[in-house]
C-alpha cells in the first residue's frame, strides 16, 4: 500500500470516529474541494498545493 493510500485510510478512520454532524461537514467540504479541483488543471494543482501546505503547518 502506498504512503498516500495509507494516509488516506488513516484519515478516513479518524473521520469515522467523529460525531455524525462533523462527518457530514467533512463530506460537504470534501465534495466542494473535489468540485473545485475538477474545474481546471490549474484549480487541481491549487488544491494539491494547498493540501500540501496545510499538511506542513504545525
Amino acid at each position: 500500500m502506498s504512503t498516500v493510500s495509507a494516509e488516506y485510510y488513516q484519515i478516513k478512520g479518524m473521520v469515522s470516529d467523529m460525531p455524525a454532524e462533523e462527518q457530514a461537514e467533512v463530506a460537504r467540504v470534501e465534495a466542494l474541494v473535489i468540485e473545485l479541483a475538477k474545474t481546471s488543471q490549474s484549480a487541481a494543482l491549487g488544491v494539491v498545493l494547498a493540501s500540501i501546505k496545510l499538511s506542513l503547518e504545525p
